[in-house]
């Protein structure tokens, strides 16, 4: 049986009859709007947090592992830039030689 806004009124009303008002009133308070089952326990609780751990700790690893990537796909690509570079300079060299030579000739 799912408790309801109506079935705890018809609880608070019996019990303002049988206890005072206030005393009913405070019954109300310290008892669940819900059945004793929806409420959270301490262990519900822990379960919670192991979990909540668990995944943040596959998302630290997840990212960890993405960082690692990233960095690694980084050197890839400045040590391929850096060769590519190198190269381009000495052969502007090579012809800017090669022309130096040539125009000294001519000279």
């Amino acid at each position: 049986m799912s408790i309801t806004e109506a079935s705890r009124f018809q609880l608070r009303t019996a019990m303002g009859q049988i206890l005072s008002e206030e005393a009913a009133d405070t019954l109300m308070e310290l008892l669940p709007p819900v059945g004793w089952a929806d409420v959270a326990t301490k262990t519900d609780i822990q379960h919670l947090r192991d979990e909540m751990q668990h995944l943040r700790d596959e998302l630290k690893g997840d990212m960890h592992a993405l960082q690692l990537r990233f960095e690694a796909t980084l050197e890839k690509r400045l040590h391929e830039q850096t060769k590519w570079l190198i190269t381009t300079m000495i052969a502007m060299n090579t012809v800017m030689l090669a022309a130096s030579v040539a125009l000294s000739k001519l000279i």
